[in-house]
């Protein structure tokens, strides 16, 4: 046979003995040991991964909570300090309480809460102070109020009668009133005020606002323009001052403003008088444990105005301010505490409570009532 034949069939022979096999290896297949040990191989691996993914998204959905909660803590700080930047004048925590203790240029006997409304008992006051706000007022998106400027003084009525001319006349040239500002710490689970929507933090930043007037509505009859001013409210210049609002000052006996005047205290009647718009929640997730440690008031050099804190506790919460009256030549200070607490929100383990976000600001007041310039 010619050689080159040879070495054909040689190959030949080689190739059909290979495909021989390959055809035995096949028609062999799997054992069931084989298949067992490649699943349990593949769910090994296929746990992993899921473990995996699961500890990344649940880290993703943790990161996203706290970094909410750090911005919410912002947002609610921006707010405040706004308020105390144009604050004629901050209540410090002698002046909350009362019991002779120095409130601005002078003692309070009597704690401003007893002047306030008679809120819920969850609800506990923080932090007060007088702004000057511009009229007309916003108004609010939800339309519960009109405010609008009187045409005609003299033609303008109200139940405050018979000063309703006399608030006219200084409202169309003043063009601003005083509007007192609160900061709560609500509680309770649900705010008295919208019992529908339950809340998941701890406890809520609450501001209340009551200002001068109710309504300012102007009719198509100009005889018909009705300025109403708020139950409670007193002006806290004239006849009174921020410190001993709203006490009468002067003269041989002390008047509740409020009782006389001003139809007696704010109530706290969310259908009867208190708009939604006049009690707001700031922001959630504010913590109430006492345990946790917090920073003081700060230091202030020898011979310096010392901080005021506010609530006058010994053990504060989440949330407090101090305050500090630098005197009538200078612009006052209130340095605010703002913690957060994780804890309800979505992926935040009982491990993560320790991270509790912590932001605190001092504002000087930009006001310049009652300032005495030195030349």
């Amino acid at each position: 046979m010619h050689p080159m034949t040879q070495e054909h069939e040689h190959c030949k022979g080689g190739i059909t003995m290979k495909w021989r096999g390959w055809r035995w290896w096949r028609g062999k297949g799997f054992t069931l040991t084989e298949i067992l040990v490649s699943l349990v191989i593949a769910g090994i691996l296929m746990a992993s991964l899921g473990s995996i993914l699961i500890d990344m998204l649940q880290t993703e959905r943790r990161e996203a909570s706290l970094n909410q909660l750090r911005q919410d803590l912002k947002a609610a700080m921006d707010v405040i300090s706004n308020d105390l930047a144009q604050a004629v004048f901050v209540y410090n925590g002698n002046c909350l309480a009362g019991n002779g203790q120095q409130c601005g240029d002078t003692s309070r006997s009597d704690p401003l809460t007893n002047y306030l409304p008679e809120f819920p008992s969850t609800m506990t006051p923080v932090l007060a102070m007088w702004i000057l706000e511009p009229f007309p007022y916003d108004q609010n998106q939800l339309g519960y109020a009109v405010f609008k400027m009187p045409r005609d003084c003299e033609k303008v009525w109200s139940n405050d009668e018979p000063r309703t001319k006399q608030h006219c006349r200084e409202l169309q040239h003043g063009r601003r009133t005083y509007t007192l500002v609160v900061y709560y710490i609500d509680t309770a689970a649900t705010s008295f005020w919208a019992p529908e929507s339950p809340w998941q933090g701890r406890a809520r930043l609450v501001r209340y606002q009551l200002r001068k007037y109710q309504v300012a509505n102007v009719a198509e009859n100009r005889d018909y323009d009705y300025l109403g001013i708020n139950r409670g409210y007193v002006e806290p210049v004239g006849e009174t001052n921020f410190a001993r609002w709203p006490m009468k000052v002067g003269g041989s006996a002390t008047e509740n403003l409020q009782q006389t005047r001003a139809g007696g205290r704010p109530l706290a009647d969310i259908k009867d008088y208190l708009r939604v718009t006049d009690l707001v929640v700031v922001t959630d997730f504010i913590d109430t444990d006492t345990t946790f440690a917090a920073a003081d008031c700060p230091q202030t050099p020898a011979g310096a105005t010392p901080f005021v804190r506010t609530p006058r506790d010994s053990t504060p919460a989440g949330f407090f301010a101090c305050v500090q009256d630098r005197g009538s030549s200078f612009n006052g200070a209130t340095y605010v505490y703002l913690r957060g607490n994780p804890e309800g929100l979505p992926g935040i383990r009982p491990q993560d409570l320790e991270n509790r976000p912590v932001i605190t600001t001092t504002v000087l007041s930009r006001s310049v009532e009652g300032k005495t310039p030195t030349y």
